[in-house]
């Protein structure tokens, strides 16, 4: 199905978003200022030490469940043969995973993709909520408590400066 641009007459190929809502801007933008936060109130204390907000982020949401995790199972391996095992998983793992070790069993955690074209609106919903649960599970804090309060729209430049006498 094709649009055009009312602006300038350019045929747009739409992309098929089925039946779901489209992703919210201002919400994108909260999460993101709420991992800020959560990286600034982060507890030095912490068993996780992020090295940074995007580390965090991945991190939030991968102990929130939005992950896929590859596991080698070592208990029938030689030693050369696991160590061979778990090097090729590593390599071919995003640079910002996380790994554990369960028993004869490791795993190599990664976060997925948030991008527009990938999560849909109420998945988004979902999984920003379940990082703000993880977040208060994790520190104590709730989201309300670090966020920075929402500040009311300011008026555009060219009307603060319409009222400038010359």
């Amino acid at each position: 199905m094709k649009k055009t641009c009312p602006h300038c007459g350019v045929e747009l190929e739409a992309k098929p978003k089925g039946n779901s809502k489209p992703r919210s801007v201002p919400q994108h933008r909260r999460y993101f200022a709420l991992i800020k936060a959560a990286h600034s109130h982060w507890p030095e204390t912490h068993r996780f030490k992020p090295m940074s907000e995007e580390h965090l982020r991945k991190w939030l949401q991968a102990k929130a469940g939005y992950a896929t995790v590859r596991t080698v199972d070592t208990a029938n391996m030689d030693t050369q043969s696991a160590i061979v095992a778990v090097a090729a998983m590593l390599a071919a793992a995003d640079p910002m995973h996380f790994t554990s070790v369960t028993g004869a069993r490791f795993h190599v955690i990664e976060s997925k993709s948030i991008n527009f074209d990938t999560l849909p609106h109420l998945a988004a919903c979902a999984l920003f909520d379940a990082v703000a649960e993880t977040i208060e599970a994790e520190t104590g804090l709730r989201a309300e408590q670090i966020m920075p309060p929402i500040r009311k729209q300011t008026a555009a430049k060219r009307e603060l400066l319409a009222e400038v006498p010359i």
